[in-house]
């Protein structure tokens, strides 16, 4: 069974430019869904099966209705591909469904918890941490006015910062357009500050560490988690996640 999921990755790499996040996700739910069916020959393979493996990893490990969902969508691009590469007769998740989708409002800060939130880092005791009071009051405030995600932040370039006309360029999104967001001006004002601090360049990564390479996807979630403590809104739900969704309410009360 191993080499139909290698088709099919080296098929996601190939013509469909998927990310390496994407390919190691695929690979370990096929390889768990063979492992649990322990089926020799493909064809025998049918929506029974898949069924009991989906009711299987439900109830082992406690999925949400969204994370079956997103094991189901995997299941029907696998068989889908292999049902048109013509390596199996019928395709057995064709007519597998996911779950009804829950509509869960999204968790906002209002204007005054954001103001709060995003004077935190001037509050830091911690001497150590002091000294990127400015890089993570810009990396919040680019989140709350920009809506971007924070892969895309993360990997944003000077080079993709026009502070003239006020936008940058999303190079690496999340499928994979390239588009233009405009800068607020509290976002070009930190900017500006920020690229005087960090002059000369020596990394044109626009986010960096404490080693100069750029900034890494825990290192985000620990200063979100430090700075909603240090603001008094713990407990309150917000992520940074919902903490993009604060510039959706913004546009929306300024039209």
């Amino acid at each position: 069974m191993d080499k139909f999921i290698e088709y099919f990755l080296n098929y996601l790499q190939t013509e469909k430019d998927a990310a390496n996040n994407t390919i190691h996700k695929y690979r370990a739910d096929l390889e768990r869904l063979f492992e649990y069916l322990q089926i020799t020959d493909i064809n025998e393979i049918s929506q029974n099966h898949l069924r009991d493996y989906l009711n299987h990893i439900r109830q082992t490990y406690n999925y949400t209705s969204s994370s079956i969902a997103n094991k189901i969508n995997i299941l029907h691009h696998f068989f889908r591909f292999l049902h048109a590469s013509g390596y199996i007769k019928v395709n057995p998740a064709i007519l597998i469904r996911p779950p009804r989708k829950k509509v869960k409002i999204p968790k906002v800060f209002n204007d005054i918890e954001l103001e709060k939130f995003l004077k935190a880092p001037e509050h830091n005791i911690y001497t150590k941490y002091k000294k990127y009071g400015l890089r993570d009051k810009l990396i919040f405030t680019m989140f709350a006015y920009t809506g971007l995600r924070r892969t895309e932040l993360i990997n944003l370039n000077w080079n993709d910062i026009n502070l003239g006309n006020k936008y940058l360029i999303v190079r690496k999104s999340k499928n994979k357009n390239q588009r233009i967001i405009p800068l607020h001006n509290k976002v070009i004002e930190l900017l500006d500050k920020y690229l005087s601090e960090r002059l000369p360049l020596i990394n044109n990564a626009l986010f960096t560490g404490n080693t100069n390479n750029r900034i890494h996807h825990n290192s985000l979630k620990n200063l979100f988690d430090r700075y909603v403590k240090i603001s008094g809104l713990s407990g309150k739900g917000f992520t940074i996640h919902t903490l993009r969704h604060y510039v959706e309410c913004y546009i929306m009360v300024s039209a």
